[in-house]
């Protein structure tokens, strides 16, 4: 399955099935809204930067 990661306005990073546009899982943990996704090479951690300053790396077991 193709996943697709956005950040939102809400606080969270969205991770959705690509092909069907499903919402698969809402990472929380940023302050303030998420302004920068983008996937490792490999694929298996997700980095995300808030508007709070603070950079997250996701595994691809949470």
């Amino acid at each position: 399955m193709v996943q697709v990661a956005s950040g939102s306005e809400d606080w969270k990073v969205n991770l959705w099935n690509a092909e069907t546009g499903a919402l698969l899982q809402a990472l929380p943990g940023h302050m303030l809204w998420v302004r920068a996704v983008a996937w490792s090479p490999d694929g298996c951690t997700l980095a995300s930067g808030g508007g709070d300053g603070a950079i997250r790396l996701w595994g691809k077991s949470e």
